[in-house]
């Protein structure tokens, strides 16, 4: 084998008592997309933003292109070697155009004193069209879709002069249609000779666009696969040390009955920049799961803020147990019986900065089980959180555990222990439940939403991961432009059918649900 262009040999943190990286040792060989795969809090991105020069490792040794790294160096040092690293999270400044955010801290290349912009622009456009990205170097960039700013951030890296590019978590805000299209600029990029890195926990992604899979797990390289040699149960296993059972939906011939949750005609306010609800109709059914498919931005966020109430009505009506509203309050949908896990468990999910107790608590004011007299009775309190966090399998099981510093996977746990077991539960409107979560976590998350199908409470399920929904729905509405446009038995749609209706390719059935 030649020289790798990078060579990590025992490479070792700690962030006080948690070794983050264990004596990790890893090659990764020039012109290849290699994927580094793990549970979250494995030690991946430790061990790529080590390579990129924002920690400084304990021990051990790195080189690139056979050039030996001090143990401190910085990110700019990296980036001259030709490192670049797009993070999972968009660093992008809206108010700019693409051009603008392209050459940021670039800008000497462009101009020694004023800033010229027709020159950035020019500098730009040639670049976008040698990768495929249709789109002005005038644009705003908050204007544009989450695949595209993604791939502004890529040309951000290529603008650098990047040989050797990693990726976190690329896929993670991404619709099917987009990853596709990220995938066929990594296979061009490839072809350009530059070197891949995938920091990712999603098995089916990986096989599909990677030469080697690197398996790492609680801070240790576990294995490295030839992808063409493996396949997801191997994957699963190896990451987190047992076989995973795939968790999906016996279907049923049974008839649906009578339905739990009723949404008639339902529009919102008329908004430039969001996609309105159109004369929107659905029903839920008890212990049944329908799951909302279609593209991003088509009126799913839309549905999930008017059933919690953040976003309101401007005409139509829900239903539910013989009780109708047609003013969407936050606390008139929880009285409906609704339970909530955010498509964003973080900005919209969890107070950060608060510990698991408080989080768990949040909307129990007045709840007659823990305040008295307009003070919380701490005993009862801390009983009923201690009894949450075994039952959801929190870790640490402590409830003074301040969020921001636990895994995503225990973050959603928190969401779901406070969310699931509300009283009076009914219906669970779960929006991208397993985003951003690993393998574990992911079981977890569908195992307990099929738990409350077996209650027969009423899931609504909105994900842009096609197999997610094929595999735990018992229905599957197809929404598009504000619109549900096909809805039937999960198992009488193919994948390809369903994206032919998210894509408008088949023509709008009417709201007939």
């Amino acid at each position: 084998m030649a020289e790798p262009v990078i060579s990590m040999r025992d490479v070792t943190i700690r962030f006080g008592s948690l070794v983050a990286n264990d004596k990790v040792s890893l090659d990764i060989e020039k012109g290849e997309i290699m994927a580094l795969l793990g549970e979250n809090g494995a030690g991946k991105s430790t061990l790529m933003k080590i390579l990129y020069g924002l920690y400084m490792r304990e021990s051990g040794e790195i080189t690139v292109d056979g050039k030996a790294m001090p143990r401190k160096f910085s990110p700019s040092d990296a980036i001259g070697l030709g490192i670049g690293m797009v993070p999972q999270h968009f660093m992008l400044v809206d108010s700019f155009s693409v051009a603008e955010n392209i050459v940021l801290g670039e800008e000497q290349k462009a101009s020694r004193l004023l800033l010229n912009k027709e020159k950035i622009f020019s500098m730009v456009e040639p670049l976008c069209k040698e990768f495929g990205i249709d789109v002005s170097p005038r644009q705003k960039v908050e204007n544009l879709p989450l695949g595209v700013k993604q791939k502004i951030e890529i040309l951000k890296a290529l603008f650098r002069q990047t040989k050797i590019l990693i990726l976190d978590e690329p896929t993670t805000v991404l619709t099917p249609q987009e990853v596709d299209e990220l995938f066929k600029m990594l296979r061009s990029l490839q072809k350009k000779g530059l070197t891949v890195v995938i920091i990712t926990h999603k098995m089916h992604e990986v096989l599909a666009v990677t030469d080697r899979i690197t398996v790492m797990r609680h801070g240790k390289h576990i294995a490295t696969f030839n992808t063409a040699d493996t396949n997801t149960q191997e994957l699963a296993r190896t990451m987190v040390g047992k076989d995973v059972a795939s968790v999906h939906v016996e279907q049923s011939d049974a008839p649906l009955g009578e339905p739990s949750f009723v949404i008639d005609r339902v529009n919102t306010p008329p908004s430039e920049d969001r996609c309105n609800l159109k004369d929107f109709c659905l029903k839920l059914y008890p212990g049944k799961v329908v799951g909302v498919a279609g593209i991003d931005g088509n009126g799913q966020t839309e549905l999930v803020e008017v059933l919690t109430g953040v976003r309101r009505m401007h005409s139509g009506s829900i239903t539910a147990g013989g009780n109708t509203i047609t003013e969407n309050t936050t606390d008139s949908m929880r009285r409906l019986g609704i339970g909530v896990i955010p498509e964003d468990r973080i900005e919209q999910g969890l107070v950060m900065e608060f510990c698991v107790r408080d989080n768990i608590m949040m909307g129990y004011k007045g709840d007659p089980r823990f305040e008295r007299h307009g003070i919380f009775r701490m005993k009862a309190v801390d009983r009923y959180v201690d009894e949450l966090v075994g039952k959801y399998d929190v870790r640490p099981a402590r409830r003074s555990a301040v969020c921001r510093y636990i895994s995503g996977g225990n973050q959603q746990k928190v969401v779901l222990a406070r969310e699931l077991e509300r009283p009076a539960l009914q219906a669970v409107v779960a929006s991208q439940p397993v985003r951003g979560l690993d393998v574990g976590a992911i079981q977890f998350t569908h195992q307990t939403l099929l738990r409350l199908r077996g209650e027969d409470k009423s899931i609504l399920l909105v994900s842009s991961d096609l197999d997610e929904i094929k595999s735990l729905s018992d229905y599957i509405a197809v929404i598009r432009d504000g619109r549900i446009v096909a809805f039937k038995k999960a198992d009488e749609f193919s994948k390809d059918e369903i994206g032919l209706y998210m894509s408008g390719a088949i023509a709008d059935e009417g709201c007939a649900v």
